[in-house]
């Protein structure tokens, strides 16, 4: 049976294309968002959880070729369920060329995935990090920050989406993560696994946060009407 919230609320990877989107596209996001699908037709968690698994265990190729085979091997329950795994074993093979800029010092776990949402404009902006990263700077100072992954075979982050995601992860990790110690804004960023590219924060912030608060504020004039 079909969901609709009731609340405003966005996936900050939706928010992230709804800033640059067309306007016919931010009536689609507004309406994805208020009637989401059902989770068993989300293509992307198993790509998602050995990905997760290849950063907090040694970031050993091995895990994603493993991963890889499984998911080709499995057998398909449908022809939706076969295009879903053809899909997570590309996101795969996308993140093993690509590991390289995903390689760090710092040391990965994985995030809660209980963290409330942040609220941004009257909507409540769904963040759920994949990944938490701790480093310890040249002071001998722990550092924190956060990673999440992008999945669109067809819709790629472009450099302004991707850095409104980054930003408001980076707002994120300072508001959740203070007891953990400082965050550090190069620990904070949104990886675009088919594009394998990894965008962070931009210094200047100020800007890109007034336009995600405005963009949020619209999202909750309209939730109504959508």
């Amino acid at each position: 049976m079909p969901v609709t919230r009731e609340n405003p609320r966005v996936s900050v990877n939706k928010l992230g294309q709804y800033l640059t989107a067309t306007p016919s596209l931010r009536k689609r996001i507004i309406q994805g968002q208020k009637h989401p699908v059902d989770p068993q037709y989300l293509r992307y968690p198993a790509a998602a959880e050995a990905i997760v698994e290849f950063l907090c265990e040694g970031r050993d190729e091995v895990i994603l070729r493993y991963h890889q085979r499984r998911l080709l091997n499995a057998q398909p329950a449908s022809d939706y369920d076969a295009h879903r795994l053809a899909l997570c074993a590309e996101a795969l093979q996308r993140c093993l060329v690509a590991m390289d800029g995903l390689a760090s010092r710092a040391v990965a776990s994985p995030a809660e995935a209980d963290l409330p949402p942040l609220a941004l404009g009257g909507v409540d902006v769904s963040v759920r990090p994949e990944v938490l990263l701790r480093s310890v700077d040249a002071q001998g100072m722990m550092r924190s920050g956060l990673l999440k992954l992008y999945f669109s075979k067809h819709t790629p982050l472009d450099e302004r989406s991707g850095q409104y995601i980054a930003t408001v992860l980076l707002r994120y990790a300072e508001e959740r993560l203070e007891q953990r110690g400082p965050v550090d804004p190069r620990l904070v960023g949104v990886f675009d696994v088919f594009a394998g590219r990894l965008y962070q924060a931009p210094r200047a912030r100020q800007r890109r946060m007034n336009d995600v608060v405005l963009a949020c504020e619209e999202i909750a004039a309209r939730w109504p009407v959508h």
